[in-house]
């Protein structure tokens, strides 16, 4: 008689419901046993771009199906797509109970490597923030139109500076230093979602390791959660794409500039670096040298460096707000009979991914036997994935990626919407390459938070063939719910 109960809470489906709030995720699983909710799990909550009156319904639709009692909380990171709705709904969020919250290592603040990660993004923030700003200032008082008056093709060199500027702030929206005071470190995830109304007392805390793994969670009986990561090594926060490993092809990008962080450094006295900019053997010591006559700013205003260095903050914040990315907690979530795996990686970019083929291991449970099992056994019984990186060329890896989930069943979903997405990202958003290959492994159950109309157009491009079966079965999957708040999928073990 134990056993007959025992079998009747195991449970047997799961559903996925992605809300459309826009580019930016936000997600509540419910765990269910036959027809009856055993468990909610939440995953992020934000959207880029969104005010509080976006997420208004979404919350109340939230409070609505779950009795505003969420039994697990996973925090991917910290950028604003995937956590302001919290902000931004802090008032309702009070109303809820959240029973536990699982953060990713790097916001431990009991962990040195996590502290001193945590400060040298503090760092580099602050230094892209000051000189977005800098920036903006200068758009402000016209400069650019002063330095190029007379010169040819004026319009365009203008306008080319403004363009930048605007993809920097784009990308400075990203950016959690925002406000914080200059030599402060970023408070942890912790502090923040106990003034978000999320972390109360009775809340349990826990920092997650790659190579961890549960099981049988209150409520959650036949279900394992194994993290794969964020990983410990630096080589592999800091990479984030390789030629021939991701769909598009391109060169590595630079390192750090700490010549950059330096200058600001040397350009606010209220910023401290000890990041010298240059060796002091280049150091001019005349104080009218030939160069420095060459480059006065009085005599020759178009030749002056004096805001020159500035532009380098692009490449410091592609490689800041990637290696934040990295971050990303990354869960497979299967049910223990069939081994059926939901994959959610939240915004991990390649080394991420790479990570957990290295070294990497976890005990699994088949059919008596505990077996250790890699990164690829997950990838293969992977039966649902939400797409990384919002569609992204390197949020989805090619052969340590896509291409090792070869389950007859497999579905996705992805939190991509051109109503609410930063312009600078339609680069690389949708990649038409992994577009074809999940519309293809997935027969067409392939869903975007965003309208299919604009989107699937953007993946059809000339180097992609896509049947026309897999494009009528991608339309009929998401057009049931067009107008909806909200797009679900279920998992059935």
């Amino acid at each position: 008689m134990a056993k007959a109960t025992s079998s009747a809470n195991k449970i047997t489906k799961i559903n996925v419901r992605m809300y459309r709030a826009g580019t930016g995720d936000f997600f509540i699983l419910q765990f269910k046993s036959r027809n009856s909710v055993k468990f909610n799990m939440m995953i992020d909550c934000g959207c880029i771009n969104a005010g509080k009156t976006t997420f208004v319904p979404m919350i109340e639709d939230l409070q609505s199906i779950t009795g505003g009692v969420i039994d697990l909380l996973v925090v991917t990171h910290e950028h604003a797509d995937h956590i302001n709705g919290f902000e931004k709904s802090a008032l309702m969020f009070k109303q809820f109970t959240f029973k536990n919250v699982w953060f990713a290592w790097t916001e431990d603040e009991n962990d040195p490597i996590a502290n001193e990660y945590r400060a040298n993004h503090s760092e580099l923030g602050l230094a892209i923030n000051l000189a977005t700003n800098k920036l903006n200032q200068l758009v402000k008082e016209k400069f650019y139109e002063e330095t190029y008056e007379k010169e040819f093709a004026a319009p365009l060199m203008i306008e080319g500076r403004k363009k930048f500027i605007h993809a920097l702030s784009d990308l400075n929206v990203m950016n959690r230093t925002n406000g914080l005071a200059v030599g402060s470190v970023l408070p942890s995830m912790v502090k923040l979602f106990t003034d978000f109304n999320v972390i109360k007392a009775g809340t349990n805390i826990e920092f997650l390791e790659p190579g961890d793994f549960k099981v049988d969670l209150p409520g959650a009986k036949g279900i394992r959660f194994y993290v794969l990561g964020p990983p410990r090594k630096r080589t592999y926060l800091n990479l984030t794409e390789r030629k021939g490993e991701t769909f598009e092809k391109r060169e590595e990008k630079s390192e750090v500039d700490h010549a950059f962080v330096s200058a600001l450094a040397a350009s606010d006295t209220t910023f401290t670096s000890n990041i010298d900019a240059f060796d002091h053997s280049y150091e001019s010591g005349e104080k009218s040298s030939p160069i420095q006559k060459q480059y006065d700013a009085k005599s020759n205003t178009w030749r002056a460096i004096e805001h020159d260095w500035l532009y380098s903050a692009g490449t410091l914040a592609m490689r800041y707000e990637r290696s934040i990315n990295n971050t990303s907690l990354a869960l497979a979530i299967q049910f223990e009979e069939t081994e059926k795996v939901l994959l959610f990686p939240g915004d991990a970019e390649f080394g991420n991914w790479e990570s957990w083929h290295d070294e990497l291991e976890w005990p699994v449970k088949i059919n008596g036997n505990t077996i250790n099992k890699k990164a690829e056994y997950f990838l293969n019984k992977t039966v649902f994935y939400k797409v990384g990186h919002h569609f992204s060329h390197n949020g989805s890896p090619l052969a340590k990626g896509v291409g090792m989930m070869t389950s007859p069943e497999l579905a996705a979903m992805a939190t991509l919407d051109f109503k609410r997405i930063n312009h600078t990202w339609l680069n690389t958003m949708p990649n038409d390459l992994l577009g074809a290959e999940l519309l293809r492994k997935t027969k067409g159950q392939l869903y975007f938070c965003g309208d299919r109309r604009n989107i699937l157009p953007n993946i059809k491009t000339d180097r992609v063939t896509i049947k026309k079966t897999h494009e009528n079965a991608f339309n009929t999957a998401n057009k049931k719910f067009d107008g909806k708040i909200f797009i679900d999928y279920e998992v059935k073990a």
